[in-house]
């Protein structure tokens, strides 16, 4: 069915799905489950089911989903939301959209967020050292003349990795974690300090995926902002938003909802709660005893309860320049700031190749889309949660449950939900023309409005009468929506098919194996490797105008 059918089926509008007492064929029959396990029973299905409806049933037989909630928006709208499968398989409540998720490392850009808005207000530089708030210094034992800064905390190149005590603590004694000084975690001679907590490479250098960078980030915003991590996050994003949802689950008023998370046997049959099981008795408060600045108890890495539909107000608020309904939590530039590359390379087997702020910017969860924002796994949850800048086009989908095995760089399921949502909702990928606004020395340029703040100014040269643009690599890569990967003094661009190859110093380009010659090299200044705009759009087939 075509896109265009497909959207035909479909309402534009839906604030949820009631279910009917009719159910789906039953998924296939196993053996008895074993004691602390459930059996997957068959899903009800919608009263009217359309044919998204069917496709994502079909999909969660599939993946062996327990549960799914989803939700789509464009602009200032959520324009779908839909709830399938089971939030609690021992009670068999329904999963709704208003059914609330412990989201994972969605939460990694709320945490963002929070931090953000305090740079906003001054309070520090993205290249400050962190010492200075936290009040302690704090180093790489491995290159201890080298600061951390806040920005490399928010592109986890900060050289701090989930290692030694920390990890041991989560993964074993996590109940510390409230009453935990992450000073004794940071500083020689604590009680939890370890070399292991530091990758060997220098602050800046290598990009290593961390929740306990995110965990000191929740922990600034205590020591900046004098609130609690939990109290600032609900008053300054999610009251503002209209959004039940919070770091402390005691605070959430349809708790009700929450949904138990499940972790399948071997086999994918049965399934083990594992979180979030509170058996129709509200959570009690978290006791805090760490002191303000110690953030870990409530999870800034992961630990945020929210539905769908709640969270895709933070999303559309991102999408559209830190504004949502009128309602602005960060000032336009801050969000662009937030969404534009800092960060290019391979790691975690491909999953990360470009980065923001917390913000994952990723062309593998759609074919042929560049998505920004970003994904979740834990405890059996899994989810996304992106949008599309050229559509302007989002989604929010959660699962609580599934087979989580095939990732390329994502897991199968979540390539096959997100491209049926965008398959429904959004208009066919293209190659959009791009509209460059830049002048020489500027720090920032715009492509179709969106600000891209560039590591080094613009240059602008001249060609008889032609004017050339030339950016630092990640900025062309972020402009063109390109791939982009480095080697020394060689830079290659990807786009569809396109594979352009340039050098610093040489003024030719191979494109699929065959040299263009360039009217400028390349080169390599204040660190950064400059690139001739014009002529690499041209070559990528990507339609451009600059506007210099």
């Amino acid at each position: 069915m075509s896109c265009s059918r497909l959207f035909k089926c479909l309402p534009v509008m839906l604030a949820g799905i009631t279910l009917a007492a009719a159910s789906l064929p039953a998924l296939a029959a196993g053996p008895e489950a074993p004691p602390g396990y459930f059996a997957l029973p068959s899903y009800q299905q919608p009263a009217n089911p359309t044919a998204l409806d069917k496709q994502l049933l079909a999909i969660m037989a599939d993946y062996r989903v327990v549960g799914l909630s989803a939700a789509v928006y464009r602009d200032n709208k959520i324009i779908w939301s839909g709830g399938y499968g089971w939030a609690d398989l021992n009670t068999g409540r329904a999963v709704t959209p208003a059914t609330l998720f412990r989201v994972a490392s969605l939460s990694k850009m709320v945490t963002a967020t929070a931090l953000m808005q305090l740079y906003e207000q001054g309070k520090f530089g993205l290249d400050d050292d962190i010492s200075s708030s936290l009040g302690y210094q704090v180093r790489n034992p491995h290159y201890p003349a080298v600061k951390i800064t806040f920005r490399q905390l928010l592109n986890h190149t900060s050289s701090i990795i989930d290692s030694g005590a920390y990890d041991a603590i989560v993964e074993s004694t996590p109940a510390l974690l409230p009453a935990l000084d992450i000073k004794e975690l940071l500083v020689p001679g604590g009680q939890y300090y370890s070399a292991a907590t530091f990758a060997p490479q220098a602050p800046g250098t290598c990009f290593n995926y961390s929740n306990f960078g995110t965990g000191i980030a929740g922990s600034l915003v205590e020591k900046i902002s004098g609130l609690p991590f939990a109290e600032y996050c609900s008053t300054f994003i999610f009251k503002p938003l209209g959004m039940d949802a919070s770091f402390e689950p005691a605070d959430i008023n349809n708790w009700q909802n929450i949904a138990t998370l499940y972790r399948p046997d071997g086999q994918f049959i049965h399934f083990r709660p594992t979180k979030d099981t509170y058996t129709g008795i509200k959570p009690a408060p978290a006791t805090i005893t760490a002191p303000l600045g110690s953030a870990l108890g409530y999870s800034p890495a992961g630990g945020l309860r929210a539905s769908t539909t709640d969270f895709a107000k933070f999303m559309q608020a991102h999408m559209n320049g830190g504004s949502y309904n009128r309602i602005r939590i960060l000032k336009a530039d801050t969000a662009d700031l937030m969404h534009s590359m800092q960060w290019f390379g391979y790691s975690m087997d491909g999953f990360y190749k470009q980065k923001g702020l917390n913000f994952h910017i990723t062309d593998d969860l759609v074919p042929g889309r560049r998505l920004i924002g970003h994904s979740g796994e834990a405890y059996g949850l899994s989810g996304d949660a992106y949008y599309d800048p050229d559509s302007r086009i989002g989604f929010v989908f959660m699962l609580n449950g599934a087979n989580l095995n095939n990732a390329d760089p994502f897991y199968r399921v979540e390539n096959t939900i997100a491209i049926t949502l965008l398959a429904a909702f959004a208009p066919p990928a293209a190659n959009l023309s791009r509209e460059l606004r830049a002048k020489v020395n500027a720090n920032f340029i715009t492509v179709n409005g969106r600000k891209i703040v560039l590591p080094a100014p613009a240059a602008i040269t001249r060609s008889g009468k032609t004017q050339h643009l030339f950016l630092p690599a990640v900025a062309t890569a972020d402009a063109l929506a390109a791939g982009i990967n480095q080697q020394g003094d060689t830079v290659t661009f990807t786009q569809g098919q396109k594979k352009a190859v340039l050098t610093a110093g040489q003024n030719r380009m191979s494109v699929n194996g065959e040299t263009l010659l360039l009217p400028h090299p390349p080169y390599r200044q204040n660190g950064q490797i400059f690139v001739p705009v014009r002529e690499l759009a041209a070559a990528l087939n990507i339609s451009t105008r600059l506007r210099l």
